[in-house]
């Protein structure tokens, strides 16, 4: 009984909770949306294309780096968590890299200041997300 005790508290005391990151993606689609629809409604149509685009060159990476980031958590699986991080941001760059080759591509009509807005709406949106969701206790 005692020792049962004892291993549920040193579990508990040594098992690390995942990161609360998985939902700043969604964050940052809602605000894309919503950033998107302003400039519709606001502006014109290829603006609108072209901001959700870039918003969508940080969000899609992003995302798949917090996926392959956070597979593994423990002390007993630091060279796994090493190789997840490190493949995850090259698969990041090189998401990012194919998308904005797909965007010049595929999209003739494409307003640069705009998508480098939305870009940058994106980034500066998901840094400040991660700092605040990491500085909380989870």
């Amino acid at each position: 009984m005692v020792s049962r005790e004892r291993n549920q508290r040193s579990v508990a005391l040594t098992s690390i909770k995942k990161p609360p990151v998985n939902r700043i993606p969604l964050i940052q689609l809602g605000v894309l949306a919503a950033f998107t629809l302003g400039i519709l409604a606001g502006i014109d149509q290829t603006r609108a294309l072209s901001a959700f685009c870039g918003g969508l060159l940080v969000v899609i990476p992003q995302s798949y780096l917090t996926v392959y980031a956070f597979r593994y958590m423990g002390a007993r699986s630091t060279k796994q968590i090493a190789q997840s991080f490190y493949r995850g941001e090259a698969g990041k760059f090189v998401l990012t890299f194919i998308g904005f080759g797909l965007v010049f591509l595929l999209f003739t009509a494409v307003d640069l200041p705009t998508l480098f807005a939305g870009y940058t709406l994106m980034l500066v949106l998901q840094w400040w997300l991660t700092a605040k969701a990491l500085s909380k206790p989870y």
